[in-house]
């Protein structure tokens, strides 16, 4: 998706794509996947013998009493990947919703058989 400016932080960036659904998303699991530099990587892991560019996973808890000023202050950078997870009851209802399909369809074929 293209975002309107070049400078835009994560809570924007969630804000023009519609937002959380609150039926759908997990606003504890926002993730943020980034190619970090060498020299940032050695600083998140305060570590030295880090080289090259690395792999980082932010993530942003939006439930947390600073999460939403986090996401305000997080910069989205060119290439960044922003995902969000299911809310936790979203995997229910596909699973009640995949048993309840298939006790329909059991039931319909039944009745149209004259079972």
């Amino acid at each position: 998706m293209q975002f309107e400016s070049q400078a835009i932080s994560a809570i924007e960036a969630i804000a023009q794509v519609g937002g959380l659904q609150s039926t759908l998303a997990d606003p504890t699991g926002v993730f943020v996947f980034r190619n970090e530099p060498e020299e940032v990587a050695q600083q998140l892991m305060g570590r030295t013998d880090i080289t090259g560019t690395q792999r980082v996973i932010y993530v942003l808890d939006l439930t947390r009493p600073n999460g939403m000023f986090m996401a305000r202050d997080f910069a989205i950078r060119d290439q960044d990947t922003v995902y969000v997870t299911e809310a936790p009851y979203t995997q229910f209802n596909k699973a009640i919703a995949a048993a309840t399909g298939s006790l329909s369809a059991a039931t319909n074929v039944s009745s149209a058989a004259g079972l």
